[in-house]
């Protein structure tokens, strides 16, 4: 059984003429890590948004740990994929930090809620932060809390979206070892990032798109070595070829 199946995906925004995605056809086994990269515009978080089902193909269909994706309950479907948002302004609404982190876990009935939200906020450095507005905090801090709420309801699949955005040295370190841990407990992750450290440290697999279709789907190192496809995707200007050193 796969994580996610995707068999002929195609989408467009209703108000576009051009499509965003076509011809996508792609499968992530179960323990997966990986590396969704592209240039800018190329269709990565509208993938990372179909996975999680929150856009709907326009055509084609998408399968989640064998179920169709729109047999999901919307509850049912929280648990099993997590996702991050690129901006965490638009995922963040609770008046305190603590409600933030504790809201997924009320509304999917889970137990020990308040130790949950303690351990977790005490891996990403919000211990102190708990009685706080989320929105009164540093656009650094407000990552960390979106990445908090999304890990506390433990889901099978998670899908993370630029998740060290503004962060500083520590804190970038911080986000790392938690996502490198998914990796080695063997959650199926999938990273959008252009930090090349980051993707080399914590995946297995890369998915590359670029102007909606996918160029490049397999091993990491084969894609690092692969001259043409990094030229193709302008991935040697950002030295993508130097991380296998």
């Amino acid at each position: 059984m796969y994580a996610v199946y995707i068999n002929d995906v195609w989408f467009r925004y209703e108000d576009n003429i051009e499509w965003t995605l076509y011809d996508i056809d792609m499968n992530l086994k179960l323990g997966t890590s990986v590396g969704l990269v592209g240039p800018t515009g190329s269709g990565k978080t509208t993938l990372a948004k179909i996975i999680k089902g929150l856009l709907k193909p326009t055509r084609g269909e998408v399968y989640i740990l064998g179920k169709k994706i729109d047999d999901y309950s919307s509850i049912e479907l929280a648990k099993t994929v997590g996702y991050l948002f690129q901006n965490p302004t638009h995922q963040i609404f609770s008046l305190t930090v603590y409600d933030e982190i504790a809201f997924g876990p009320r509304n999917i009935g889970m137990e020990n809620i308040e130790d949950r939200v303690n351990k977790i906020a005490e891996k990403f450095g919000l211990s102190d932060k708990l009685s706080l507005s989320p929105f009164n905090l540093s656009t650094g801090e407000k990552e960390r809390i979106a990445i908090a709420s999304v890990l506390v309801m433990e889901p099978e699949i998670l899908i993370l979206d630029e998740p060290t955005l503004g962060q500083d040295y520590k804190n970038y370190n911080i986000i790392k070892q938690v996502i490198y841990e998914l990796k080695k407990e063997g959650k199926t992750t999938v990273l959008i990032s252009h930090e090349i450290d980051l993707i080399n440290s914590c995946v297995d697999e890369i998915i590359a798109l670029k102007n909606g279709k996918i160029m490049f789907l397999g091993n990491k190192r084969d894609f690092l070595k692969n001259e043409d496809i990094l030229e193709e995707l302008s991935f040697l200007d950002k030295n993508f070829n130097l991380v296998l050193g």
